[in-house]
């Protein structure tokens, strides 16, 4: 059998973001989730999982930057034998409309590496490829997932028999919304996808629960770390992250946050309210004394303008209050 490679790719243009994936995606559990509940495809079934493990590789070729940043992983057929899976996780956070190109230059790198090192098929061939990127955009994803439609080539051309041919599979963060059921990385693109601050109080609650047992307890302190260095700060909660040590703080931290807004907010409230009701008050006077100079000039108001005036803001009042110094007539007094 020819053992296939998986390659998900790990870039972003913000180090802090990159790293903080790699941590998370250095947990052989969460590279077993992702590939289970986002991955439909079914060789995935063919896979042990337990024997998943990291390959550190670094690639790179002359001219081009150390491909440093690379995640792999390889693993088992359930049949047996010398068969493996290479895993590289992309995350992109925007999008790069050149990406199939990437993909393709990062498989030949792989497969590079692949030749030095010796690692071949019994039958002395290269493993197959499959890449995956991850975003996390808000936006949809727009680019090409082949390199085919990339390239400007006549249709029916007898060049197409000489053109690279490479696709990637693609997960889009944001269909994901609710998640997928008992996958923890599900949970974590819900967090991605939480747009306000009660719902990521809420959802910490639920990776506490869903990391209690001690065996988790790494992962579980890692996870604090992407949420602090990574996730927070793109929600916008004015916190000091780098105090925080694990989700028990993180989320006792939201809790006083929430409470502390709420406060906030009633003051503003309460504070708006009084200031609302003074300028209703002094729109209330100014309508009342218009419409008493109205009727004095004009006689009894129509209902139509009885209702304008209730509903005029100040500006307006005060421009009708001068204009009907020199009105001839009821109508020029609104126009």
């Amino acid at each position: 059998l020819i053992p296939p490679f998986v390659r998900l790719d790990q870039y972003t243009a913000a180090m802090q973001h990159d790293s903080g994936y790699h941590l998370l995606f250095a947990h052989p559990e969460l590279v077993e989730d992702l590939i289970r509940s986002f991955v439909d495809a079914p060789w995935v079934a063919e896979l042990d999982f337990s024997t998943l493990e990291r390959v550190n590789a670094k690639l790179h070729g002359p001219g081009l930057d150390r491909r440093e940043g690379d995640m792999i992983y390889r693993v088992r057929r359930q049949a047996g034998g010398e068969v493996y899976l290479y895993l590289l996780l992309e995350f992109q956070s925007r999008r790069d409309p050149w990406m199939a190109v990437r993909v393709l230059v990062y498989v030949g790198l792989l497969y590079q590496h692949l030749i030095k090192e010796g690692r071949l098929t019994p039958a002395g061939r290269l493993p197959p490829v499959f890449p995956l990127v991850l975003y996390n955009g808000d936006a949809r994803w727009r680019a090409a997932t082949s390199v085919k439609p990339l390239l400007d080539v006549p249709p029916g051309s007898a060049l197409w028999a000489y053109q690279p041919r490479m696709r990637y599979y693609l997960i889009e963060e944001h269909r994901f919304p609710q998640g997928k059921a008992d996958s923890l990385v599900g949970l974590l693109f819900r967090l991605e996808n939480c747009r306000t601050s009660e719902q990521l109080s809420a959802l910490v609650d639920e990776l506490l629960a869903a990391l209690a047992e001690p065996s988790r307890q790494v992962l579980k302190r890692d996870i604090a770390t992407w949420l602090c260095q990574v996730l927070i700060p793109t929600k916008a909660v004015d916190v000091d992250t780098a105090k925080l040590a694990d989700l028990a703080e993180v989320r006792t931290m939201l809790a006083e946050r929430i409470e502390q807004w709420k406060k906030e907010w009633k003051e503003e409230g309460l504070q708006k309210g009084r200031e609302e009701g003074r300028e209703e008050g002094r729109s209330q006077g100014q309508a009342a004394l218009l419409a008493r100079q109205l009727e004095r000039k004009f006689g009894p108001l129509p209902t139509a303008f009885q209702r304008r005036l209730a509903g005029a803001a100040p500006a307006e009042l005060e421009r009708w209050g001068v204009q009907l110094l020199d009105a001839q007539r009821l109508e020029d007094v609104f126009k």
